[in-house]
């Protein structure tokens, strides 16, 4: 682990890359939605721009198996800068331009807007194995008047050498009375080449019935 997992994963989330660092992830989900089945596909890079800022993309999209019409993707670029740190907490703030569903998925909002995000996350060593924990706050605004807000927490711990135990949740709420309460849980596994996670997620507002499964492969250079 680096520095006992000062920044975790491998430096994404609250915390920001040293300057001339990258941080890559991919991820693919198979997903069933009210009874229809789709794929999403996400990939996400950061790069250290110094050590305090860092800019960050994001590309998204999901398909459907027989219901193209359902079909959405979306886009996000944006600047994450370091707040304030102390040992291994940091607080970290976000903002940036948006296009498209990346949140809102097939109730997305299609045009181009803004978003804000304030994070927070600490790490540590407790009873012989690694932890951590984060926490982040986001909005996004696009035109005719649709927006989001979102909370996601997520922590893990390590329950065997790199195989860490991962869940987060995601409380989502936004414009036409647009609601998703998601929660995953999942493992992580640290080789040398790669973080390799498998996780499953589904969707427990009620408002609807939604389900996946989650392949996603990180690396930091």
């Amino acid at each position: 682990m680096i520095a006992g997992l000062a920044c975790w994963p491998a430096c994404a989330g609250p915390w920001v890359q040293e300057g001339g660092a990258v941080y890559g992830r991919v991820a693919v989900a198979s997903e069933r939605v009210e009874g229809l089945d789709a794929w999403r596909f996400d990939g996400y890079g950061e790069y250290g721009l110094t050590d305090r800022w860092t800019l960050t993309a994001k590309a998204e999209a999901i398909q459907f198996t027989d219901a193209s019409d359902f079909d959405s993707d979306g886009a996000r670029v944006s600047l994450k800068r370091t707040l304030w740190q102390r040992n291994t907490f940091t607080l970290t703030a976000e903002a940036g331009a948006v296009y498209g569903a990346a949140i809102g998925g097939v109730r997305g909002c299609d045009t181009l807007g803004g978003e804000a995000r304030l994070s927070a996350g600490v790490s540590g060593r407790w009873d012989g194995s690694d932890w951590y924990m984060f926490g982040d706050v986001a909005t996004r605004a696009h035109g005719e008047g649709c927006w989001r807000d979102r909370l996601e927490l997520g922590a893990g711990r390590e329950i065997a050498h790199n195989l860490f135990l991962t869940n987060q949740i995601w409380i989502e709420r936004g414009s036409e009375e647009s609601r998703s309460d998601k929660l995953e849980t999942g493992f992580l596994y640290r080789t040398r080449w790669a973080d390799v996670s498998f996780a499953y997620r589904q969707e427990v507002s009620g408002r609807f019935d939604e389900n996946g499964i989650v392949l996603a492969i990180a690396k930091q250079y």
